[in-house]
């Protein structure tokens, strides 16, 4: 048979061929990660959530964030969380360092912080 595709002049009927194109991929929207929101020393920090602990998702977005020692000793990455997706429950070194009152509030200690 035939497979030549007929212009609109040369069209007989009862013998149209129609060529299908293949569909236009589309992109699949990513869905919106939450923002999180941190605040250290009054200052509001938005971090976009990433694998890994809270002051290097920080630092690698170039937020400022105040630390020292990263080892969870020194206390100068202490901050409090207002708004996150999900986080790793505080681990033995920031229930050391932080008081109860201060972790039932929010506060974590940035270096020790999970993000799941």
């Amino acid at each position: 048979m035939n497979n030549r595709i007929f212009t609109v002049g040369s069209l007989i009927p009862g013998r149209l061929i129609v060529k299908q194109q293949a569909p236009v991929p589309t992109e699949i929207p990513k869905p919106k990660t939450e923002e999180m929101i941190i605040e250290q020393n009054g200052n509001k920090i938005l971090i976009q959530p990433v694998k890994g602990n809270l002051l290097d998702a920080a630092l690698n977005q170039g937020k400022p964030i105040n630390y020292k020692c990263r080892k969870g000793t020194c206390g100068q990455c202490t901050v409090r969380v207002v708004k996150s997706p999900g986080l790793s429950v505080p681990n033995t070194l920031e229930q050391k360092k932080l008081i109860k009152e201060q972790l039932s509030n929010g506060y974590r200690l940035a270096c020790q912080t999970e993000i799941l």
